[in-house]
């Protein structure tokens, strides 16, 4: 079951967390992929890849059926980007072992991450932060971790690939709004800002858009 949902069914976008305990036989059990999704379940070859897999479609899952829809399964489009078969709702998901998140909004599209604080952040710094956000983040792993989540956000919500972090996306802290983030895309003729709210649980930094 999902261990934690922290916005009421009402609110946008709804979200929750799942921590994986149980093994890829119960999991595989309680989804019931399509045979779409089973053929690309079954490309994965790594155990914790297939619980991480099935975590993150089973909290979209509970979310879709929370809100009174019937689940009917996950596609990708040519980009990658998951939606709901059947039903018209915008979706995210992203795990780090032994999390997976998934969020769900009725009419706009939105993005969810999550990482833990780690040292890989020091090492890819300069590739996807900017020389104002390198300033402001330094070497505090925390920030570090908050503007790359923020950052896969903003990804997830364009959707189409091809966007270069440090190039074509900015995210600064709003100081008076703890835990809320500013996120902008600039590519090409598409100019965007978006509120992100960036929460901290068990270790890891949680983002999504507001």
């Amino acid at each position: 079951m999902p261990l934690s949902s922290f916005d009421p069914v009402n609110a946008e976008p709804v979200w929750a967390l799942w921590q994986i305990e149980e093994p890829i036989q119960e999991l595989e059990k309680q989804m019931n992929p399509t045979r779409l999704e089973l053929s690309e379940f079954d490309q994965i070859h790594h155990p914790r890849k297939k619980l991480e897999w099935l975590a993150s479609r089973l909290v979209i899952k509970h979310l879709v059926e929370s809100m009174g829809s019937a689940f009917q399964g996950i596609y990708k489009d040519a980009f990658g980007k998951p939606h709901l078969v059947g039903l018209p709702y915008s979706i995210s998901i992203a795990h780090c072992f032994p999390f997976a998140v998934g969020a769900i909004a009725k009419d706009h599209p939105l993005g969810i991450d999550i990482e833990m604080p780690q040292d890989k952040l020091l090492h890819i710094r300069d590739k996807f932060l900017n020389d104002r956000e390198a300033k402001m983040a330094g070497t505090n792993l925390e920030t570090l971790c908050k503007f790359w989540t923020a950052k896969e956000v903003l990804y997830k919500i364009y959707g189409r690939k091809k966007l270069i972090f440090k190039e074509h996306m900015e995210v600064s802290e709003i100081s008076t709004a703890p835990g809320l983030l500013r996120g902008d895309i600039r590519y090409q003729n598409f100019c965007r800002g978006y509120n992100i709210i960036s929460r901290q649980l068990h270790g890891h930094f949680i983002s999504y858009s507001a």
